[in-house]
């Protein structure tokens, strides 16, 4: 059975919906959970707003905080072992992907368990495939929750 679960968390409903299903799995296991957030700090968007790039990251940074802590509480309140982790730039380029790998690599995950948007066509296209990206890259099994298409 699964002993490390690594929940990717990026604020939005599937992954607020992968933290529910964890948290089933983690209390059944017996199974302790790592909660991770990447602050994207390369993205495309902060060359082109006119805003300042260090406050952009800032802010960012903070929302990640808020989301770990969010997610912590419910763990808490649930009594399963966890921990936070927010990875403050991608550890490859621009890829969220790659950085959520290589972090569940390196931890020892045996189960990851993440959200994903369901985009399908051209907006798959454009916005790219993090989850795709984690299971190409990791070693753990993960498991994908998908949340309804916005």
């Amino acid at each position: 059975m699964y002993q490390r679960i690594l929940v990717a968390m990026d604020g939005g409903a599937s992954s607020e919906l992968a933290l529910e299903q964890a948290m089933v799995i983690a209390r059944a296991a017996d199974a302790e959970v790592e909660l991770v957030h990447v602050v994207d700090d390369r993205s495309p968007f902060l060359d082109v707003t006119g805003l300042d790039p260090m406050r952009l990251v800032e802010d960012l940074t903070t929302a990640g905080e808020r989301v770990l802590s969010g997610a912590a509480s419910r763990l808490e309140a649930w009594h399963i072992r966890h921990a936070t982790r927010l990875l403050g730039r991608p550890m490859v380029d621009g890829d969220i992907a790659a950085t959520i790998a290589a972090e569940a690599n390196g931890w020892g995950a045996d189960l990851i368990v993440m959200g994903t948007h369901g985009r399908r066509g051209v907006r798959r296209l454009v916005m790219g495939s993090v989850a795709r990206g984690v299971i190409a890259q990791a070693v753990a099994p993960v498991l994908l929750v998908r949340a309804e298409e916005t």
